[in-house]
């Protein structure tokens, strides 16, 4: 089998082989073509461009078709389930029933968060509030044994400061954009920051810093020119950042989520937060399940709850479930590193920063009561 090409981009993996038929896995496509038909690879999509780093080398006698799209897709590419709960935990089945129940729900009429009546923000719960929840919903993909209501009871790992740097911003994936906000075609991708998650994270910059937390934005993109990798440049901006700035104890990655159903439709997670629609907010929570060194997660996850249950004291509805997951998500590097998937990409712009202000006044609430 002679390797000729592998293009990969998040919606899909395109992999070219000689004399091979047609894949297909869940929402992963991988097309094979004859060699005699490949001249030139065309592509509308900026991010679909051919990869070469992350193939074997001229060293590698032996290696399999699996081998090496795992190697490129960095997960395993003959487990479904794996493949796309990398990406969101929404195809999970439980998840996804949750979100369309959500959305038949919560269907607010008024999608212009610009003309709805300004109301006043509602108070910040204190400590005791914080740490007394009853009920919370967790996502588990781990084969840990979670009671998350214990763990918002327990005491954070950090304290805050108030002279020093103490939450760094990211974007791993920075060019995700919102449905109707200047989306490059099937890509839903976009270098205008203006458009993009940055917009997201400069709403949840400012909301921190205004609550006396000083707060680092870092707006390197880590997907674009090339997706594939975009973890390991990430990491590397972190390391970078905490080294500069050894008071960070909070690397929060801001992303977006993503699903298209059968008929074309997109996902929009909502909520109606005081007469504003409201883009609903999910914490990613990675582990060491999948043998990674992680000896933080735990700590992670506590922070989560707090962070949970803040929000649905001061914004009822606001929070997807805590989607624990087996991956690690550059998570290690400290005591209160989250992801944190704001909206989907059936979502407004408008209602993303909306969902950003609001969990990160339930992030500085429970920063400043600890």
């Amino acid at each position: 089998m002679n390797f000729k090409t592998i293009v990969i981009t998040k919606n899909k993996l395109i992999a070219v082989f000689t004399g091979i038929t047609v894949l297909a896995a869940g929402a992963i496509t991988v097309k094979f073509f004859p060699k005699e038909s490949i001249s030139v690879f065309k592509t509308n999509n900026m991010y679909e461009s051919i990869l070469s780093e992350g193939l074997p080398d001229s060293e590698e006698k032996s290696f399999s078709v699996k081998s090496i799209i795992d190697r490129i897709a960095e997960m395993k590419i003959f487990s479904p389930e794996k493949i796309i709960g990398r990406y969101s935990a929404v195809f999970d089945r439980t998840s996804t029933d949750d979100a369309v129940q959500e959305k038949t729900e919560q269907e607010p009429d008024n999608n212009n968060n610009e003309s709805a009546e300004v109301s006043e923000e509602p108070p910040m719960p204190d400590k005791t509030q914080i740490c007394s929840s009853v009920g919370m919903k967790l996502n588990n993909a781990t084969q840990y044994d979670i009671d998350i209501d214990s763990l918002c009871a327990e005491e954070m790992p950090f304290t805050v400061e108030k002279d020093a740097p103490q939450v760094l911003v990211v974007h791993t994936h920075t060019t995700e954009c919102y449905d109707g906000d200047q989306m490059s075609g099937e890509t839903e991708r976009t270098t205008d920051d203006n458009y993009n998650v940055v917009a997201v994270g400069e709403v949840i910059c400012g909301v921190l810093e205004e609550n006396g937390i000083h707060t680092i934005h870092d707006k390197t993109y880590h997907d674009y020119p090339s997706y594939q990798g975009a973890y390991s440049r990430a990491l590397t901006t972190i390391e970078n950042h905490l080294k500069e700035n050894p008071t960070i104890k909070i690397v929060l990655d801001i992303h977006r989520d993503a699903f298209v159903y059968e008929d074309g439709s997109k996902l929009e997670v909502t909520c109606d937060e005081n007469g504003i629609s409201t883009a609903q907010v999910m914490i990613v929570a990675g582990t060491d399940s999948m043998g990674l060194w992680h000896d933080n997660w735990r700590g992670n996850l506590v922070f989560a709850s707090k962070i949970q249950n803040a929000a649905e004291i001061m914004y009822p509805g606001l929070m997807r479930p805590v989607n624990l997951r087996t991956e690690r998500f550059n998570e290690h590097m400290t005591r209160g590193s989250l992801i944190l998937e704001v909206g989907s990409n059936g979502n407004t712009l408008a209602q993303a920063k909306e969902g950003g202000k609001n969990v990160a006044r339930a992030i500085a609430a429970v920063l400043n009561a600890n």
